[in-house]
């Protein structure tokens, strides 16, 4: 297994944010984050959970959006 594993173990904490995040996994090439607080692995972060998150990210701004274009329609009538 040494042969093949990733040598330079890469790890976040609960505070890093999702674009730090996504920032490490897109410049070093990795799918996986473990979480760590202090000594204590107490997650991991993948990218389809990235994913995920900024997808139900765009869904709240876009539905947003429409509530708000929405209510402007209707004060403009």
């Amino acid at each position: 297994m040494s042969d093949i594993m990733t040598k330079e173990l890469l790890t976040i904490n609960p505070s890093n944010t999702v674009t730090e995040c996504m920032r490490i996994m897109t410049e070093k090439r990795v799918r996986h984050l473990p979480i760590l607080e202090g000594t204590k692995l107490v997650g991991i972060l993948s990218i389809g959970d990235v994913v995920n998150w900024l997808m139900s990210a765009q869904k709240a701004a876009i539905d947003n959006l429409e509530r708000y274009s929405l209510a402007e329609i209707k004060d403009k009538e």
